[in-house]
């Protein structure tokens, strides 16, 4: 065996951990008693993780569904490098690099319960949704399988140390450095005194600004102070808006307690180790002052039940009367590429006649983006994704082999603007085989106009690509995805979506409609009354330069048609 350089051995290696951990500011755990409000939170989780999951033999292995659910943007592997992180921003946490943010422990490492949490609650401020409806069986198994990455990623970054050095270990060191790389340490527990009160507040504001809590977060706590920041992968980020009470964990007291106590791990947020316990407790109370439950809580996606309602006769148009007998069901959405203020207020409602289906969709946009035909602009659009199957694909358009049904409308078709109406000084390409001589190529010369051009010179309009805009092209689509960047046209003959929007005062009506059943999968899903299915929704907001995955959506929802 070679012989060892000093330091590498597994006591070398335990305080290279450990030197670590203590420069990266984590203070040691309180030896004080649990607070009320973390008794609550702990009952919490514990009544949370005794849901009913499905039944234990039809759960499947925490690598099937990691491969199901997660790994699209997580990667097979957990490096974050998915297929789907291009799409995301913040980007998919690396789980082989162990650098996890949400964490209870004294030294940075989590415990199952706290990656248990995450799953569960999801993270807002991010694309990483909830899971909660996959049940505490297979949430617990997805946590495990998590750990089995870290522990894999810290033995490849061991062994690519040691073959750098041209080190060797025995096996029972290499065990023990990965150990110590991967067990949690004590659990910092909130104080008894963890209360909020007048004066608690009062004294946690002075401290927001004496301990330059206001440098990153802003006067008022609402993330304008520094900008420019990069976190350990050298990704850009940027402080917390507090005021919309957006926290990527929970923010019950005891939680925010230990994330200001010992900071996050491989962000700019800093631990507060030079803070007393009670100094910490009135930073918490002052940061919570800053928004109500009510926003914490609407910053959590979740899962809603949409009732299609039956109906002897489908409104016939966005104004229908009959609109006001079918329920609006609310639906929260998250914008994959992360920008403020983007919760569009989502609503949407669904009826049927048994023969056919339509949906009523409304959210909040601030202008209407009705074109696309310059380079520079985008126009606004929504989509509605369904699924029928024993087991859900991944939420981002389905997986290969578990396809998804797309319906999608977009502004730009449906109002069909003139490319010579946009661009007044175009400029007209001459056609040899259809055009004489002409003195110049300015389009103000006869026979210009889109109409008069010869089919031949409008290649993609003469072939029927339906996202030309044209007078007689629909604004509705009908696609399927079976994963990011998969999205596919149906055939003109499979075509069924029909579809029609209205801007009018800050919002978006749009009515997408289709018969129940298909006559080939190929067309889609068939829906049936008395079944249920999944869906979700996409919005795209043209003035943000929302295009192609840059967009909003949702979680899958429960679709139901009455009988």
């Amino acid at each position: 065996m070679a012989a060892r350089k000093a330091g590498v051995g597994a006591r070398g290696w335990t305080f290279v951990v450990i030197s670590v951990v203590v420069a990266g500011g984590c203070a040691g755990p309180s030896t004080e008693p649990i607070g009320e409000r973390d008794k609550e939170a702990t009952a919490s989780r514990q009544k949370a993780s005794a849901e009913p999951g499905p039944p234990e033999q039809s759960v499947a292995s925490g690598k099937e569904l990691y491969a199901q659910h997660c790994a699209a943007c997580h990667g097979e592997d957990g490096n974050g490098q998915g297929l789907a992180a291009q799409f995301l921003f913040p980007k998919p946490r690396d789980f082989q690099a162990g650098r996890f943010r949400l964490v209870s422990t004294s030294n940075g490492v989590p415990t199952l319960d706290d990656v248990v949490a995450v799953l569960r609650r999801g993270m807002p401020g991010s694309s990483m949704p909830p899971w909660s409806h996959l049940g505490n069986a297979s949430i617990r198994r997805l946590a495990e399988h998590v750990f089995v990455l870290r522990s894999e990623g810290a033995k490849k970054a061991l062994a690519a140390q040691l073959e750098e050095t041209g080190d060797e270990l025995p096996p029972d060191e290499i065990d023990e450095i990965i150990a110590n790389l991967t067990t949690p340490g004590a659990i910092v527990q909130a104080p008894e005194d963890a209360r909020p009160t007048p004066d608690s507040v009062a004294r946690g504001k002075e401290l927001y600004v004496s301990k330059a809590c206001v440098q990153c977060h802003g006067p008022t706590g609402k993330g304008d102070g520094q900008q420019q920041m990069v976190d350990s992968e050298g990704l850009p980020t940027r402080p917390r808006d507090l005021t919309r009470g957006i926290f990527k964990g929970s923010a019950d007291l005891a939680s925010v307690w230990r994330r200001i106590r010992t900071g996050m791990p491989g962000t700019p947020m800093p631990s507060s180790e030079t803070l007393s316990d009670g100094e910490v407790t009135d930073l918490t109370n002052y940061v919570l002052s800053l928004s109500d439950e009510a926003a914490r809580e609407a910053t959590v996606l979740s899962r809603e039940h949409i009732r299609a309602r039956r109906v002897s006769e489908l409104p016939a148009t966005i104004d229908d009367t009959a609109w006001k007998e079918v329920p609006a069901v609310e639906l929260r959405m998250v914008p994959l590429w992360w920008r403020d203020d983007a919760e569009p207020d989502l609503t949407i409602q669904a009826a049927h006649d048994g023969k056919s289906i339509c949906f009523r969709l409304s959210w909040a946009d601030a202008t209407a983006n009705e074109d696309a035909a310059r380079s520079e602009d985008f126009e606004d659009a929504v989509a509605v994704e369904l699924f029928r199957g024993a087991s859900e694909p991944f939420l981002g358009m389905g997986a290969p082999g578990a396809v998804v049904d797309m319906w999608f409308w977009d502004a730009d078709r449906q109002s069909a603007p003139g490319i010579e109406d946009i661009n007044p000084n175009i400029i007209v390409d001459v056609d040899p085989f259809t055009t004489g001589p002409v003195a110049s190529a300015e389009y103000q010369r006869g026979g210009t106009r889109t109409e008069a051009q010869p089919s031949i010179s409008l290649t993609a309009a003469a072939a029927g690509n339906p996202i030309v805009p044209g007078k007689d092209v629909p604004a509705a689509s009908s696609l399927e995805t079976a994963g990011p960047g998969s999205a596919t046209f149906r055939p003109p003959t499979s075509q069924l979506v029909s579809a029609n929007g209205r801007w009018k005062d800050g919002r978006w009506i749009v009515v997408m409609s289709r018969p129940l059943g298909v006559d080939n999968p190929s067309e889609g899903v068939s829906l049936v009354p008395g079944e249920e299915a999944s869906l979700a929704v996409a919005v795209w907001d043209g003035a943000v330069n929302d295009r192609d995955g840059k967009k909003l959506v949702t979680i899958w929802q429960d679709l139901e048609l009455e009988r």
